[in-house]
Formats: C-alpha cells, structure tokens, sequence
C-alpha cells in the first residue's frame, strides 16, 4: 500500500505547480516543464531531501487543495470531525504528502508526459486531463487529474487516477479501515509519529 501510495505521490507531483496557465491542461504542462527542469539541472549529489522537498513546496503544495483532499479523503468522518480535529488533521495530512512527494521525486528518471485535451462539466467548472506517463523502456501509464476553480478563479487539483486506481479513494479505504477500531485523534496522533520518526 505505501508503494502504491508513493507512485500515486509521485505522478501528481509532476503535474502541479503554480496555476500560472488559463485551463487546466496547460496548467498541467506548464508545471510538467518546470519541475523536469528542475530536476535536469541537479545533479545526483545535488538531489538530497532537502532540496527536493524546497521543489514539492515550491511546485506542488501551492496548485493542491489540502483541504479539499483531507475532506474527500476523510469521506463520512469529515461532517463527524471537530473543527479543531479538522485543521489538525489537513495540516498533519498535508506534512505526510510532503514526505511522500519527496520521497518520490527521488525516483525520477526522467519520465514524459503526453496530454490530452481537457473534459470540462457542465458549468466548466470542474475539468479532467488526460495523459500518459511514459516510462523509460517505453512503458505508458494511463493518468487522469481531476481538477476545480475555486473562489479565485485558480485552477486547483483534487484527485488523480492511475491505471484506473484513484489517489482519493485510496486515502479513503485506507483510513476507513483504520478509523474503524481508532478515534481520528489517534489517527492524526499516529501520522504525527510517523513524521517525527521519519525526521530522525
């Protein structure tokens, strides 16, 4: 499960950033380029965890909304949770995301991305881009980002779905199997373990 959690770490990590473009699938080449660049330009030596973490807090956390995310995953919990437990649990969730994307971006070696052209709903509101991640001997990894306008008109990713398995829903199994015999103050008290021990 970690394993699949860092893949899905990793391939939406090269498709944030800063939603510097005006539709989703340019926000989705846009960011693509800037952390390959990025990337190319460090050398192996050069890539330790704190410089790879400075690039997923540069080009990932801006173009994600945590609390969107925290909430999708939380599902049910959500509308249980205390405002209190909410906050903590978005912050505490979102430092996991940070150790995960660094963690992935350790893996590059130098994959591509082709992109489809974007599916908007009814109210273009919401959209969904479609693309592939190429793996260096030539395997291709189906990829859909789903993606919002919130309130300042900035296109934010929600979800992204690979080879079918999408990353929210993931997050959701996983913590309704937990919350089943936890409270979600264990949860987040245990998750903040988690950080506290990967740190040493």
């Amino acid at each position: 499960m970690k394993r699949l959690a860092i893949t899905i770490s990793l391939v939406l990590a090269f498709f944030t950033g800063t939603a510097s473009a005006t539709g989703p699938t340019e926000t989705v080449k846009y960011a693509t380029s800037s952390i390959i660049n990025e990337l190319s330009q460090l050398e192996g030596e050069q890539r330790s965890q704190h410089e790879i973490q400075r690039l997923v807090e540069t080009y990932i956390l801006p173009a994600i909304d945590q609390e969107k995310i925290a909430k999708l995953a939380l599902g049910k919990h959500w509308k249980k949770a205390t405002a209190e437990q909410r906050a903590a649990f978005i912050d505490t969730f979102r430092d996991l995301q940070i150790r995960t994307y660094t963690g992935a971006f350790t893996a590059f070696n130098g994959q591509e991305f082709n992109f489809k052209k974007p599916r908007f709903n009814k109210t273009g509101s919401k959209a969904i881009v479609k693309g592939e991640m190429v793996q260096p001997n030539g395997q291709k990894i189906p990829v859909d980002f789903k993606l919002y306008v919130n309130k300042q008109q900035q296109w934010k990713i929600y979800d992204a779905v690979i080879a079918g398995l999408g990353m929210v829903k993931t997050y959701r199994q996983q913590l309704n199997q937990q919350l089943r015999n936890n409270s979600l103050d264990d949860i987040i008290n245990s998750m903040r373990t988690d950080l506290q021990t990967a740190q040493r």
